[in-house]
């Protein structure tokens, strides 16, 4: 829960993975490859936030409580103590402030990835 109260320093840290992924990866250190670095963690923030969005949307509702349902109906092993129905949907497993956690992230990032992609046409152009 820490990284929900500090998002700058959690900024900080994608940073430094983006920089760790680039010296790592990139086959020579220019410009393009920490751009392409970049976009390697926005798009697992944007990935993973979307999905939380989706589900946090009540998507998958529905297609759970049915399996749930066709389960306890067709199941020869009833467990009488374990209510389907009390179990929690996904759309209340996701977590709010996670879910704004990914969404900073991943248009932060892609903010400075636009920056860097600004100046590395600027200066392919000259």
């Amino acid at each position: 829960m820490e990284a929900v109260k500090k998002p700058f320093f959690v900024l900080l840290v994608n940073l430094v993975i983006t920089a760790l992924l680039f010296l790592f990866n990139a086959p020579a250190y220019t410009l393009k490859y920490y751009i392409n670095s970049v976009f390697y963690v926005v798009f697992f923030y944007l990935f993973i936030a979307l999905m939380m969005w989706v589900i946090r949307g009540r998507f998958f509702d529905g297609i759970t409580y049915s399996f749930r349902r066709f389960y306890n109906k067709t199941s020869k092993q009833r467990d009488y103590l374990e209510e389907w129905k009390g179990k929690p949907l996904p759309s209340e497993t996701v977590n709010q402030s996670w879910l704004r956690m990914f969404f900073f992230q991943g248009v932060f990032m892609l903010m400075i990835m636009f920056v860097l992609l600004f100046f590395y046409y600027a200066g392919v152009a000259n």
